[in-house]
């Protein structure tokens, strides 16, 4: 009903808008004179109604036709309004959609998508992040993403193009932007994912990322939003703005570097199980009801006789007590002292959802009814 009104509102402050009226008075025009000039010929005014809008859309069924000379004057003007009116009417209409598809183009129209996951900043890295994004989705069907940045529109339109199969739309602007942020429909987003933008400045781009993720955070708290950092003195900071899921810059570098000297092979190990192209990833799977309070050790037995695959640990998500359920209705300093500190500790007010993961367990482990499983798979 929102969007209905929306919609009528801006049609009514457009001046095309009033071309199907003007073409309607000179339908009702059209009919009421012919009706008092030749009675006999249209004999109710809804038959002159009728004739009208026949002859003005050109269909001309010839069932009713004037015969004085009057009346076919009063007919000729029927004939160019209508021909002018459906004529500018049709042209308009075409221009509307050839200037939203322009604007759509260039990344300048909101986009109507849902429950799709939204990537600001670009960089080196982003195209084999969308691969990973689609290969990994091809299981749950999911295949919606919106791109914010400013790359030129014709890299953009390349992207698109080598993306095709995939429903991936166009947002041009500063994604720290509010304004810029709602045209990419991003409260009904899935999730957000903030990139560091390679011409930028460590400092900068980090800066940015910690703008952006407050500014998400603003318009809905309930957006999960990931982000990835240039440098690691400032995921405080983020903490802080309440970011998901923070990732920094070469973060395990040292590990598979190390891993590469002292135990050659787990560095391939993973990045072939990091790398969707391999055929071989890390996915989870939900575990089946039958297998509710039943031992790892059967639920991992399971998994490698049904899907050829390695069970590798659980993970399930857990809902924590909202901070602010501790404090009172009233606005007393005692609690806006307290609302501060836990704000500048990087605590959450609001409810959260904490991930736990439990990396092989003992075989005696009893599988829950929340437990997700981790498996390596073969896709």
């Amino acid at each position: 009903m929102r969007n209905f009104k929306e919609a009528l509102k801006y049609l009514l402050k457009q001046n095309y808008f009033f071309i199907p009226i003007d073409l309607i008075i000179s339908a009702l025009i059209g009919a009421g004179i012919v009706t008092i000039l030749e009675p006999e010929t249209f004999e109710t005014f809804f038959n002159a109604i009728w004739w009208a809008i026949v002859t003005m859309t050109t269909v001309g069924y010839g069932d009713i036709v004037p015969k004085s000379i009057t009346t076919r004057l009063v007919s000729f003007f029927v004939i160019f309004a209508g021909i002018s009116f459906v004529s500018l009417f049709t042209a308009t209409i075409s221009s509307m959609f050839v200037a939203r598809k322009i604007r759509e183009g260039k990344g300048l129209e909101k986009i109507n998508q849902f429950d799709h996951l939204v990537i600001c900043g670009w960089n080196s890295s982003t195209e084999k992040l969308i691969e990973s994004i689609l290969d990994i989705g091809k299981n749950e069907k999911f295949s919606k993403i919106t791109l914010l940045n400013n790359l030129p529109e014709d890299e953009i339109n390349n992207i698109i193009y080598k993306f095709k199969d995939a429903e991936i739309k166009f947002i041009r602007g500063d994604y720290t932007k509010e304004i810029v942020l709602k045209r990419s429909n991003i409260t009904e987003a899935k999730a957000v994912i903030i990139l560091p933008n390679e011409i930028s400045q460590i400092a900068d781009s980090d800066e940015k990322t910690l703008i952006a993720t407050l500014t998400i955070k603003s318009i809905s708290s309930k957006i999960p939003v990931i982000v990835f950092l240039e440098n690691n003195e400032n995921r405080i900071h983020l903490k802080r703005a309440n970011a998901d899921e923070i990732f920094v810059k070469n973060e395990y570098s040292g590990f598979i570097l190390a891993s590469s000297v002292l135990m050659p092979g787990v560095p391939q190990t993973i990045s072939q199980l990091m790398d969707t192209s391999f055929g071989t990833t890390i996915v989870r799977k939900h575990i089946p009801k039958s297998y509710i309070n039943k031992t790892f050790k059967e639920l991992s037995e399971y998994f490698r006789e049904e899907y050829q695959a390695i069970l590798i640990g659980i993970f399930k998500e857990s809902e924590q007590i909202a901070f602010m359920e501790l404090l009172s209705s009233d606005t007393s300093q005692l609690d806006a002292y307290i609302e501060k500190k836990l704000k500048m500790a990087g605590h959450s007010l609001g409810e959260k959802n904490k991930m736990e993961v439990n990396l092989n367990p003992s075989d005696e482990y009893i599988i829950h009814e929340k437990d997700i499983a981790i498996i390596i798979n073969k896709s």
